[in-house]
């Protein structure tokens, strides 16, 4: 045997073993400091706009979507309070209905006692829960339940002719006097939980996205921040609608939804009964 040669051959199998080695610490340092960077923003971003990351919502990893599709609803589900209610419906998907005598409400327990008006008046009136109020609008929204998991919509789709409320929402419009004056309704059916495979983002990270927006700044205050699902009406007639969970964030009075499985952001808007 060559000594010469075998040691030649050895020399630099250690050296390339030793480059190795070296490259995998410097793979591992660096994405250390890319985790550690990352975090280090967020905290931050959290500490600028005085959250506390303790008491932040958890939203479990596992976390499936959920399928359903759009009730055909008719004014034959009244049942309760049907004397003091004319109700119309809207290319059979949504139920309107104007009170003949307007229901006061209080205005210094608004949560509680709309919701006992939904429960007297409003069919399938337990499944849904109260989401929040709009002062320029005086629109008190409540939102369709799903396990305890509340499932949002924007207050207004486009259809191919007319314009609907979301597809798990209930709104109910109030006069001058916090007295209910009428409502619009639309409810889910066939829902079904599906099982996904994506990671989800944290409460953490859904406000960083609305920070690197400019949607949350530090001189403005964090309301509420919950989770649930995001109804997407696949198309105007509602026969399939796709529900991914998602982080309902209010900003001072501004509302937003942030996708829990892409990070995208939508703003929350209320618009004027015309």
């Amino acid at each position: 045997m060559d000594w010469s040669k075998a040691k030649t051959i050895l020399l630099f199998a250690f050296l390339a073993l030793n480059i190795y080695l070296l490259f995998q610490l410097l793979t591992e340092t660096w994405a250390t400091e890319v985790v550690t960077n990352d975090n280090t923003s967020i905290a931050q971003i959290l500490d600028q706009r005085n959250v506390d990351a303790s008491k932040l919502p958890r939203m479990g990893r596992d976390i499936g979507y959920l399928t359903g599709s759009s009730e055909q609803m008719s004014a034959s589900m009244i049942t309760q309070n049907r004397e003091a209610q004319l109700a119309t419906t809207l290319d059979n998907m949504q139920l309107e209905v104007e009170l003949k005598q307007p229901v006061p409400l209080d205005q210094n327990d608004l949560r509680t006692t709309a919701a006992t008006f939904v429960s007297e008046y409003v069919p399938f009136g337990s499944e849904y829960a109260y989401w929040r109020y709009d002062a320029e609008t005086r629109q008190v929204a409540f939102v369709q339940t799903y396990e305890n998991n509340k499932i949002f919509s924007n207050p207004e789709i486009n259809g191919e002719t007319e314009q609907y409320i979301g597809p798990s929402l209930l709104l109910l419009q109030l006069n001058e006097a916090f007295e209910v004056t009428d409502y619009k309704q639309r409810h889910l059916t066939n829902l079904s939980s599906k099982s996904q495979d994506d990671l989800v983002l944290t409460a953490s990270e859904a406000i960083s996205q609305l920070a690197a927006r400019k949607y949350f700044q530090p001189n403005q205050e964090m309301r509420a921040i919950n989770t649930g699902f995001y109804s997407l009406p696949l198309d105007s007639s509602g026969s399939l609608i796709i529900m991914p969970p998602l982080w309902a964030i209010t900003i001072d009075e501004d509302a937003y939804f942030v996708n829990a499985i892409d990070g995208t952001v939508e703003r929350v808007e209320f618009d004027s009964e015309e």
